[in-house]
């Protein structure tokens, strides 16, 4: 991968990344009214979780996150610890399908069979793909503005709209801090943060080399701030209703009405959540078969686009029977705890002090 992006290119592509399908679901419903205060600490301890994986990157200049672990923890082993993750970037771009699937045949399309949803989606990802980071990275920098104005626009109805009630979110700690935590860890911090992750891929093909952290880390809390003004809102305006709703910011937008004559707004709302799926799934896709790559000495990933792309398409139609069953046990109960935690956290951790290590032996 010989391509190069700009560093406000990699700034949008993050802050899309990070977003992906949580504006779509909403964050920390668990804690209800508080939902606010959990995306705010979850902002803290996910600008923790990404500055590790930069470091590692300062640590290991010039490497891929998979080429981190032959290095660190030597072939043998390193290797097929390194496999794991192209093997969950497959499976992530399948519950990315499935949660299109679901929102589609949810909201606008009912009765549309699900693999017409499914495939769809899975064609556009692969076309996509044939052109490599670069068009990732200028479809970022289209997405980004096209967001941004959206969550202005949205703001400025909602307040037009006369639908926000700023009572609605007291009293702040009714449950106490119990709740929030339960938001905040291990979901908050390991989804979106922990899977930028992913993007650790196309690091070393940044232009400015010397900003990446700080581009990263702005793009990370930015994305938060704006995750917690959608909660915010949504929150000022259902209360503790906001973690009934299976697409609260969906269910927003339903709620605009400025002169009987804008309203009905939920349309834009699957587009631009439609849009942030899309380039999500298609880092996620680059980020694995970049990674598969680099691990087998292959000189092109192309060849693997139409294969991965059929494994997931599969595993969007199958791993799950219902949007509950997907959320709710898959991803909560299985995924996070068994998965997300030691793939995004654990094992870091774990090369972060190898590589600490290594580094103080060195300058010693």
């Amino acid at each position: 991968m010989g391509s190069k992006i700009s560093g406000y290119q990699l700034f949008t592509i993050t802050f899309i990344f990070q977003l992906g399908t949580t504006i779509i679901f909403g964050f920390g419903g668990p804690a209800g009214r508080d939902a606010w205060l959990a995306s705010l600490i979850s902002i803290g301890l996910g600008l923790l979780v990404v500055g590790m994986f930069t470091t590692l990157r300062y640590l290991n200049p010039g490497l891929t996150f998979v080429e981190w672990f032959p290095t660190l923890l030597g072939r043998w082993l390193g290797t097929p610890i390194a496999f794991l993750y192209p093997l969950l970037q497959v499976y992530l771009l399948g519950r990315g399908f499935a949660d299109m699937r679901d929102l589609v045949s949810t909201a606008i399309l009912q009765g549309t069979p699900l693999f017409v949803i499914t495939g769809v989606f899975a064609v556009i990802i692969a076309y996509c793909c044939y052109g490599g980071i670069e068009i990732a990275a200028r479809m970022g920098e289209i997405i980004f503005p096209v967001v941004v104005l959206m969550f202005l626009i949205e703001t400025v109805l909602l307040m037009g709209s006369g639908v926000l009630h700023p009572h609605h979110i007291q009293p702040i700690l009714d449950n106490g801090w119990q709740p929030i935590w339960n938001a905040v860890f291990p979901n908050g911090i390991t989804q979106g943060y922990g899977e930028s992750l992913a993007l650790a891929m196309f690091w070393p093909h940044v232009k400015d080399q010397g900003n990446i952290t700080k581009i990263t880390l702005l793009a990370t809390c930015l994305s938060g701030i704006m995750i917690t003004c959608f909660d915010i809102l949504a929150i000022l305006v259902f209360s503790d209703l906001y973690s009934r709703f299976l697409y609260p910011l969906y269910t927003l937008l339903g709620v605009i009405s400025v002169g009987n004559f804008v309203e009905n707004l939920q349309m834009f709302g699957v587009l631009y959540f439609f849009a942030t799926a899309l380039l999500k799934c298609l880092l996620i896709l680059l980020a694995a078969l970049h990674g598969f790559q680099k691990l087998t000495g292959m000189k092109n990933y192309r060849p693997l686009i139409i294969p991965t792309v059929l494994i997931a398409f599969i595993l969007g139609l199958t791993m799950s029977q219902n949007i509950t069953e997907h959320i709710y046990f898959h991803h909560i109960h299985i995924l996070v705890p068994y998965i997300y935690i030691p793939m995004f956290l654990v094992l870091p951790a774990f090369l972060l002090v190898i590589a600490g290590v290594r580094s103080l032996l060195r300058k010693k």
